[in-house]
């Protein structure tokens, strides 16, 4: 069995490489063709949770405006990629969700959040430590801390799915 604890750390000097590092991480997640995956970031505000978010999803190839979920909770997209298991383009939906404004459990119901868990479908959440319970195990943890000579940025795989995606973004890294 794959090995699901993988730990890989980024220094991005400023917003530049983060963009460029979220684009990296669209490009694993294409190489590993992942119909489903949950992916968490944490960090303070301005920390670049949303631009790194932001990144993936035009790495996937969202065109349109991707706008922060902070005060709808949720945004959703449509990415068509294609799929060379398939031989042909594969439909997967996308939500961006903020949690930074989620205080009472009711709410994970009222706003559907259980139902886009399913599994199918690429889940970025925001602030999941406002929801612990309520989150299944993520397939990747994101971790951002601003400091005075850019962000550091620490991922953490919690699936053999997350840990796949990360040897890709390592051994991308190495054959740049």
């Amino acid at each position: 069995m794959p090995e699901t604890r993988l730990t890989l750390h980024r220094h991005c000097t400023d917003e530049a490489s983060t963009i460029e590092l979220g684009a990296a991480l669209a490009q694993a997640m294409v190489r590993c063709e992942l119909p489903g995956l949950l992916i968490t970031l944490r960090g303070d505000l301005g920390a670049g949770k949303t631009t790194l978010v932001r990144a993936i999803l035009r790495g996937l190839g969202v065109t349109g405006r991707i706008k922060s979920p902070s005060y709808a909770l949720v945004e959703p997209y449509a990415i068509e990629r294609k799929s060379l298991k398939l031989k042909g383009t594969l439909q997967t939906n996308a939500y961006h969700i903020d949690l930074y404004r989620f205080s009472d459990p009711n709410e994970w119901d009222d706003a559907g959040l259980r139902e886009l868990l399913d599994g199918r479908s690429l889940c970025l959440v925001e602030w999941p430590e406002r929801a612990p319970a309520l989150l299944p195990q993520a397939d990747l943890d994101i971790t951002l801390n601003p400091g005075p000579q850019g962000r550091e940025i620490d991922l953490q795989s919690g699936s053999p799915v997350g840990a796949a995606m990360l040897h890709q973004l390592a051994s991308a890294a190495t054959d740049a």
